[in-house]
């Protein structure tokens, strides 16, 4: 059975990529349009892993990231976390802001990426 991927992305262009490129690589692909939906998404089907926009409106990737790591049946699936802040260091402020303690996410993505770089974080989280 192949690895069931959550992408939450307010922006349906880049969920209809993440699919495309997922589904080349024998991922099964679900989305999510927001927080709220990537939530309840992600307690129906329990992925292997999430794929998170940061910058998101209503519930914006950082609060639905803290949500996904305070949840017991939720906390242990990885987090690829995108975001358009370039610097890492301007990245590693923003985590500390969010309050989520010490749990950091499993992989970080600058947009915009490439499918390429895309599986090789999926890769490197997964194995």
């Amino acid at each position: 059975m192949s690895k069931k991927i959550l992408a939450i992305d307010d922006e349906l262009d880049t969920l209809t990529f993440y699919s495309e490129v997922l589904e080349d690589e024998s991922y099964f692909p679900i989305t999510a349009r927001n927080g709220e939906e990537g939530l309840q998404k992600a307690r129906e089907h329990q992925p292997d892993l999430i794929i998170l926009d940061i910058m998101m409106p209503e519930k914006g990737g950082m609060k639905t990231y803290k949500e996904l790591k305070n949840d017991p049946d939720l906390k242990d699936i990885p987090v690829i976390v995108i975001t358009g802040i370039s610097k890492m260091v301007d990245y590693k402020k923003l985590m500390n802001r969010s309050s989520t303690g010490s749990i950091p996410p499993a992989g970080h993505l600058v947009k915009p990426h490439s499918s390429d770089d895309l599986i090789q974080a999926i890769r490197e989280v997964l194995g």
